[in-house]
């Protein structure tokens, strides 16, 4: 799917009827995505390019930093090159607005279909520490279980220091470890165990298994939103 530009609405502005439907591929195809379950990295895009029409639209003023300039002269001393916008007129200022007119509340209304499925595929998860915590659970594993699926995926986990970019405060990294084929004789405790056993360098590591009724992908929406639920749950630890 192509991506949006973060300055897309200040390109081809002569032209706001293509730009209109530049969004509206857009905006289809990331609601297919969502009706897929597949949450990232579109929905993350859609706030940042909402947000960003907002900040355009609040301080129209800041808008000609964005556009070429052209040197006008030099003033001083000392020495200063003047610049000015190249394009300041009013048809420019009327194609600007009448594009984000247009997008804002659609990009808001998919924004909001967006944060509503992650809402409500977090309501169906279940994130749960298997044996005791170490003091420090910024490092460890963490195992996907999905209820209808024979496979447990098992990712080593790091939390760094704090981020205010991140949802939760703190950047969680993952790194895949293996596939584990359940059975009755393979318990989360075991597979625990058995990572300790075959990995010294973590003795005590902090083990999650956050567990779906449902099928998700992975990348797309289970890593995502086990980020959030780690960094929150390391925080609070």
């Amino acid at each position: 799917m192509k991506k949006l530009q973060p300055d897309w609405f200040t390109h081809n502005w002569l032209d706001a009827e293509y730009q209109k439907y530049v969004l509206l591929a857009y905006l289809q195809a990331v609601q297919q995505n969502f009706m897929a379950d597949k949450l990232c990295p579109d929905l993350p895009d859609l706030r940042n390019h909402y947000e960003a029409g907002v900040r355009f639209s609040r301080g129209k003023g800041t808008l000609n930093a964005a556009f070429p300039k052209r040197a006008t002269g030099i003033t001083g001393p000392p020495p200063r090159i003047e610049y000015k916008s190249e394009v300041t007129d009013d048809e420019f200022m009327a194609e600007i607005d009448a594009t984000l007119n247009f997008a804002l509340p659609r990009l808001q209304s998919t924004l909001t279909e967006g944060q509503q499925r992650w809402a409500d595929i977090v309501a169906t998860l279940t994130l749960a520490p298997i044996g005791l915590m170490p003091l420090r659970p910024e490092e460890g594993y963490l195992l996907l279980h999905a209820t209808n699926q024979p496979e447990t995926h098992v990712y080593y986990f790091s939390v760094t220091l704090y981020s205010q970019q991140e949802p939760g405060g703190r950047l969680v990294q993952f790194r895949f470890v293996e596939a584990i084929r359940k059975s009755l004789a393979t318990t989360f405790e075991s597979i625990k165990l058995d990572l300790i056993r075959r990995h010294r360098h973590l003795p005590n590591p902090a083990t999650f298994m956050l567990e779906s009724k449902r099928t998700y992908p992975i990348q797309e929406t289970l890593l995502p939103i086990a980020r959030q639920l780690l960094a929150s749950q390391v925080g609070r630890a």
